[in-house]
Order: structure tokens, then C-alpha cells, then sequence
């Protein structure tokens, strides 16, 4: 599954611009016969002193300064109310997120104690969503062991009951929503709460019906929801969507011909990268590499040569020596054998130093049945050296030079080979019979 993690906004961010909301219903106004508040002459004095360390932005100074009547005023009072909630308004000024919870929490708990409330509902409702944001938030943040779950279960309870007060939801709630039940399952990422990201889903499918042009972190949540719940093919019509409505995106389509690949489709991973070059997008030498292996797997190997060599000579895969050797292989696999000798040459040209590409023109020789036209590439491979195997090397240059009688090559080579261990047992067979045969060859010169 693709590894794609919704962004979680930070709530101070998204409603710094509720402070004005927050002061302004911070005195009920709901008409007198059905709530009937205010604070007290004390507490509306110490409001002044407060409010000129305010805006002196001596939020210090006016913090203790309502903590200082909370503590004289009734416990149940509309006074502490009141206060809680100017607290909490005075913490999001100074910066001190992680503090809002507590006096945010103390202010509607003590308002819902009373019929009718202390704070109006419209001021409930959007004091409700800000505090679910900042338990998400924290959630998210915290580094106490145990404590995440806590968090997002207050976050999750808070959500569902804004959404019982609100007459209708919007886009943007529906969004963090989403966003928090799916965190909240996916906290244990190797063993995800399915039941969590259903839930996630619903929200999904509920913020894309408010949105006349939804976000695009809806449809990525989308996207990873169904794949979680293994409904990969609504997720391809999702994603084939997205590519249509954001073709200039490198993301989606990267992600479109992953799911296919995912699937097994590997015609439409290469169609999808394809559509993607088209749009002037994943291009770069893995890009193009990939592509080639896909027609590789499906053996393509027309056209993956193709590619290969179009992307080895214009430079748009890394000319670095496997690649080389894979377009060998392709041509071998195409049954073209003297092409693919001519690239190894060619490899060699460019990788002057290596033993092994000789050594596998020497192969591709042997295997046409060319010892005569393999024993100089083996010789130049043992010459350059960087072989991954030398004893191998020294083995089958002994055995072509024997194969072509040149048997003081052959010994030498698998005296040579002796001297590794992976090849001492097959050297010495190898050095007993060519001793042999050099032998005879001495006792039959000396008759002469």
C-alpha cells in the first residue's frame, strides 16, 4: 500500500482568527428571558484591571490576574465561566497552546452543568471545535507513553458532538474529521483499526458532497482509506480521476501506475507512466528505468531494448555498467547474439576498467561456440581485473585454452585458479589432466 499520510492542521493556525468570535460571545447574548447572566461587580472590576494588562500584551500579568478572581469567585458561578473562557482566550494570544485545554475544558463543563447554559450554543459549538482540534493536536504531539489515546478518544467524542449541534456541517471540519479518525487508526501502522478508517470514509465521502471543489488531501485520504480496506480497484477509478482533474501532478500519477503494478496490470503501469511522460512528467532516469523493467517482466524485450538504448545513448537512464549489461541481456533474450557482444563492447569502451564485462563477452562467445573469439576477452578480463569472481575467471580461461590445445595457457590458468578456495577442488582435477596431457606431448617430442 502506498505510504501517504494526511497532513493534521494545526488548530491555532486554523482558528487564530476565532479570537474576535470567542471575546465577543464570551457575555452571553441571548435574550434576557432565556438567559439571564453577568458577571458580578467584582469580577467586572478586575475585568478592567485585566484588560489594561491586556493590551499592554502583559498576558503573564493579566493571566494572573484571572486566576487570582477564579479562585474568590463560586465554583459553579457564571463569574468562573466567564473567566475560563477569557483565560483561554488570553493563553491563544500569548501562544500557549498546550495550556488552553484545561481552562477550555472547566468552561463548558461548567456551562453544560447549567440549564440553560452559561455560554450561548453558537459560542458552544465553536469553543466544541476547537477543542477537539487541540486534542488532536496533542494527540499527535504528545511523547507521554499512553497518552495518544486518550487524546484522540476526547478529540473523536468532542467531533461527534459538535456535529449533533451544528444544523450543518462544512468542508473544512469534515476534513479534520476525516483526518483524525484516520491518525487515530492508523497509530499502530502495521495493524490498522479498519473499523476507525470505515468511520474515516463516511466522514470522506460526507466533506466531498459539501466541497464544490474539494481539496485534494480529500481525495488522497480517500485513496489510502480504500486501499487500507483493500478496495484497490475503486481506489484505480479514483486515482485515474485525480490524474484527469490534476494531470500536472508527478504524485498522482507515480501513485496510479504503483497501484497498478500493485495489481499485477502491468500493461496499465506502463500506460500510466506513458501518460505521465506526456504530460512532461516522470521523466527522470529512474522513472525511465522503471518503465523498462515493466516491459522487461512482461517479456517485452523489443521494446525494452528499445528504450535501453535509446536511454543509454541520449542519457535519460544512468549509464552506469548494469544498465549496460541488461541491454545485453535483452538482446540475448531476443536471441540477437552479436548485438549483444556489440554492447558489451561498447560497456567496455566506457568502462575501460572492467574485467567483468570482458569476461562476459567471453561468455556470450563460448555460448556461439566461439572459443577462439572468447580466449582474448578472457585473457583482457584477467589483465583488468574487478572480476566478482576470479577463481571462475582463471577456470573457464583453463578450460578454453584446453579446448584449444594451448595447454600451457590452461595450466597456467588453473594453477591460478588453485590458489582460491572456492576453486581449489575443480583447479586440481583440471591441473592433473592437463599435466598429463603435457607430458605425453614431452615423451612423444623426445622420440622424435
Amino acid at each position: 500500500m502506498l505510504n501517504v499520510r494526511p497532513l493534521i492542521p494545526r488548530p491555532f493556525l486554523a482558528l487564530l482568527g476565532a479570537l474576535s468570535l470567542l471575546t465577543a460571545t464570551a457575555v452571553a447574548q441571548t435574550p434576557p428571558h432565556v438567559r439571564d447572566y453577568s458577571p458580578t461587580d467584582a469580577t467586572s472590576e478586575i475585568l478592567s484591571k485585566y484588560k489594561l494588562e491586556l493590551d499592554a500584551k502583559n498576558y503573564d500579568s493579566a493571566i494572573a490576574i484571572l486566576d487570582g478572581q477564579l479562585a474568590k469567585v463560586g465554583a459553579d458561578s457564571y463569574d468562573a465561566a466567564l473567566l475560563y473562557q477569557i483565560k483561554t482566550q488570553t493563553l491563544l494570544q500569548k501562544g500557549d497552546f498546550s495550556k488552553v485545554i484545561d481552562p477550555l475544558e472547566k468552561g463548558l463543563t461548567l456551562s453544560d452543568s447549567k440549564t440553560p447554559t452559561y455560554y450561548e450554543e453558537r459560542a458552544t459549538r465553536d469553543l466544541l471545535f476547537f477543542l477537539a482540534q487541540l486534542y488532536l493536536q496533542e494527540a499527535v504531539q504528545t511523547k507521554v507513553p499512553g497518552q495518544a489515546p486518550i487524546f484522540f478518544e476526547k478529540a473523536d467524542r468532542t467531533m461527534q458532538r459538535w456535529l449533533k449541534l451544528v444544523p450543518r456541517s462544512n468542508a473544512d471540519a469534515q476534513l479534520i474529521y476525516s483526518q483524525l479518525l484516520y491518525t487515530r487508526a492508523t497509530q499502530n501502522s502495521d495493524q490498522p483499526d479498519l473499523a476507525l478508517i470505515k468511520r474515516a470514509l463516511e466522514q470522506v465521502e460526507i466533506g466531498l458532497k459539501l466541497s464544490t471543489h474539494p481539496k485534494d488531501t480529500f481525495y488522497v485520504l480517500k485513496m489510502v482509506c480504500l486501499q487500507l480496506l483493500n478496495r484497490n480497484y475503486e481506489a484505480v477509478e479514483l486515482l485515474e480521476l485525480m490524474v484527469k482533474q490534476k494531470p500536472d501532478s508527478a504524485t498522482y500519477w507515480q501513485q496510479l501506475a504503483a497501484l497498478y503494478l500493485g495489481q499485477g496490470n502491468d500493461l496499465r503501469a506502463i500506460l500510466s507512466i506513458e501518460r505521465a511522460q506526456a504530460n512532461g512528467l516522470m521523466s527522470t532516469p529512474k522513472d525511465n528505468f522503471n518503465l523498462i523493467g515493466i516491459y522487461f517482466n512482461m517479456s517485452q524485450y523489443e521494446k525494452a531494448a528499445e528504450l535501453l538504448e535509446a536511454g543509454l545513448q541520449k542519457g535519460t537512464i544512468e549509464r552506469d555498467v548494469k544498465n549496460w549489461e541488461l541491454l545485453a541481456l535483452t538482446y540475448q533474450q531476443l536471441e540477437r547474439p552479436y548485438k549483444s557482444i556489440d554492447t558489451l563492447k561498447n560497456a567496455a569502451k566506457v568502462f575501460p576498467n572492467s574485467g567483468q564485462l570482458e569476461f562476459m563477452i567471453a561468455q556470450a562467445y563460448h555460448s556461439m561456440e566461439k572459443p577462439a573469439e572468447a580466449l582474448p576477452h578472457l585473457q583482457a578480463a584477467i589483465a583488468k581485473g574487478n572480476l566478482q569472481k576470479p577463481h571462475a575467471v582463471y577456470l573457464f580461461l583453463a578450460y578454453i585454452s584446453y579446448e584449444l590445445k594451448k595447454y600451457d595457457i590452461a595450466l597456467e590458468a588453473a594453477r591460478k585458479a588453485a590458489e582460491f578456495p572456492e576453486g581449489a577442488k575443480d583447479a586440481q582435477n583440471m591441473i592433473k589432466g592437463i599435466e598429463d596431457i603435457v607430458k605425453d606431448r614431452e615423451a612423444k617430442k623426445n622420440k622424435m
